[in-house]
């Protein structure tokens, strides 16, 4: 059984802000475990498209950043890879940068540096091996910040998604660590489905979620097994933050969660967003989810079975 942290921030007082929250939580989580003086920590976070209204607060990143510096004494990189309509319109890094920079993640805000994961063209990465037996993708190529670094943690904007029902750690943590090439490759067979507005033919999609799920392991290996993983469960929309628009947040704030086990942390956050927000996922998403967390156990990622230790 995996232990998942949730910090509560619903209600909070002058003196235990949400900050203080966060803080409290990567204290209590075991998160810089893995980490000594001089290591460099790769922060992989989602930011969001343009016309996105909704998505991770650069001070909570930099609160994050802030704790992995108090033990390595290094900044730590703070990354996300290209979003793939800029990869596929060839305009690549410089309007990723533009972009993110308006919405405040920078060097200066961010207390770390902030970088392209693949680098400006996308597909800077070295190649790594999944360790599955029975592996259909035998490697993945991961972006150079994620690989080069001695240890990831990964900060998911919770949200749903139309492929795998859950956007959180599975995906940010794997997916979306690989290059632009390597993206494009996995999505390929649903591409005609994706862009004409249809839902993928079941097995199309199950051998998607299946690829995807399996590149968490290449993410893994690159890192030598030192990841963490923090899920922000704030504006919970309909859609993930590649989308160029957003509806309301299905469920609006409940706070953080903390784990090395990313099947637990989202299974956690499926049960919060259910319960506490009485939304039924799957109906929402289209997708079903928990068959996507029992392959993902299946694979060996992690465990569905979770203790849940709730801070105030």
């Amino acid at each position: 059984m995996s232990d998942v942290i949730w910090v509560d921030t619903t209600r909070m007082h002058f003196d235990n802000s949400v900050r203080h929250k966060l803080t409290r939580l990567i204290e209590s989580s075991g998160a810089t475990a893995d980490l000594s003086e001089g290591m460099r920590v790769a922060l992989k976070v989602n930011t969001a498209e343009e016309g996105y209204d909704y998505g991770l607060r650069p001070e909570f990143v930099r609160t994050i950043a802030e704790a992995a510096n108090a033990v390595t004494q290094t900044r730590p990189v703070v990354c996300d890879g290209l979003k793939l309509i800029d990869y596929w319109k060839q305009t690549r890094g410089n309007n990723f940068m533009k972009l993110t920079s308006s919405q405040g993640f920078s060097n200066e805000t961010l207390g770390g540096h902030f970088v392209i994961n693949g680098g400006f063209s996308g597909d800077e990465g070295d190649v790594f091996p999944c360790n599955l037996s029975d592996s259909e993708l035998g490697g993945v190529e991961v972006g150079t910040a994620v690989c080069r670094s001695d240890a990831l943690w990964v900060l998911s904007h919770v949200t749903l998604h139309p492929l795998v029902g859950l956007n959180g750690a599975l995906i940010n943590g794997g997916f979306d660590c690989l290059v632009g090439r390597a993206r494009t490759r996995l999505l390929k067979s649903l591409n005609p489905y994706i862009f004409n507005g249809q839902k993928p033919p079941l097995p199309d999609l199950r051998a998607f979620q299946r690829r995807a799920l399996e590149s968490h392991l290449g993410v893994k290996a690159a890192v030598e097994g030192k990841i963490f993983f923090i899920n922000y469960l704030w504006d919970v929309t309909p859609q993930p933050e590649f989308y160029p628009f957003s509806q309301n947040p299905v469920v609006a704030n409940k706070g953080f969660l903390a784990s090395n086990d990313p099947v637990a942390i989202d299974r956690a956050s499926l049960d919060i967003i259910q319960e506490e927000g009485y939304v039924d996922v799957a109906t929402v998403s289209g997708v079903d989810v928990m068959a996507v967390l029992q392959e993902a156990e299946h694979m060996g990622i992690g465990s569905q079975n979770y203790h849940l230790r709730r801070l105030s």
